[in-house]
């Protein structure tokens, strides 16, 4: 006896179906919108980090037009001094080298091949 599929068992087929790529869509797109999200957050973290370094950055951009910056980087990096100023400039001492503690080294235990052959055959023995 064969069997057709009526028309409402066709709509069911066909509900199904729709309703299974809508499922599968809805899900994809759940995942796109959180990794979208993911990337949202970090992207925000990178600019409140290249915000922070651009204050820093205008910040010493306006300290370094200021004469008292000048000059403090001139006595400092070159080492310039006023008239009747006298520069001492220590000299960097390298530190002491370190102690080398000698590393002992224990002696392989004496065991001959026959040993070990014997051991890996029967097993260790007790």
């Amino acid at each position: 006896m064969v069997h057709s599929l009526g028309w409402s068992h066709f709509l069911l087929i066909v509900i199904v179906a729709v309703g299974l790529i809508f499922s599968w869509d809805f899900g994809r797109r759940i995942v796109e919108n959180m990794q979208l999200m993911q990337e949202i957050k970090i992207a925000e973290r990178e600019l409140a980090v290249q915000e922070q370094t651009h204050a820093t950055l205008v910040a010493l951009k306006a300290r370094t037009k200021s004469p008292e910056w000048i000059e403090e980087q001139a006595r400092r990096r070159f080492h310039y001094a006023k008239p009747d100023e006298t520069i001492i400039i220590p000299a960097a001492t390298p530190p002491a080298p370190a102690k080398s503690v000698p590393v002992e080294v224990p002696p392989p235990p004496e065991r001959t091949i026959w040993q070990d052959v014997l051991e890996t055959l029967f097993g260790p023995t007790q």
